[in-house]
């Protein structure tokens, strides 16, 4: 497991395993060409470079990686309509999926961006 939050789990490996294990849990459900979409428009709004731009895109449409942009800073205002029409195209697991992944991804980047593994510790 890597990253940022991984680096802050480290000094409890049965937590550090539980989250690697829901983290693999909702990649898989999502896929990799879409869990590297996401995490990559999630890291650009978080300004962080490499986060993915266009190239990163892959097959992921724009109502999927609008959703994932949202979900960083506004969860909460994402319409039953926004969410239904990415239910549409990834089914409701990948709603959930999506909802995850686009989570877990803003946390890295928010971890990564105040040192968490160097606070943990």
């Amino acid at each position: 497991m890597s990253g940022s939050v991984a680096g802050a789990l480290a000094g409890s490996p049965e937590l550090a395993a539980r989250y690697a294990a829901f983290r693999d849990a909702a990649h898989e459900a999502l896929g990799p060409d879409l869990v590297e979409a996401v995490r990559g428009a999630v890291a650009e709004v978080h300004g962080i470079q490499g986060g993915g731009g266009e190239g990163a895109r892959g097959s992921a449409s724009e109502a999927v990686l609008a959703y994932a942009r949202r979900m960083v800073f506004e969860h909460t205002a994402i319409t039953d309509e926004e969410a239904a029409a990415v239910a549409r195209e990834l089914g409701e697991p990948g709603l959930v999926a999506l909802s995850v992944v686009a989570a877990l991804a803003d946390a890295e980047c928010r971890a990564e961006a105040v040192g968490l593994p160097d606070l943990a510790s």
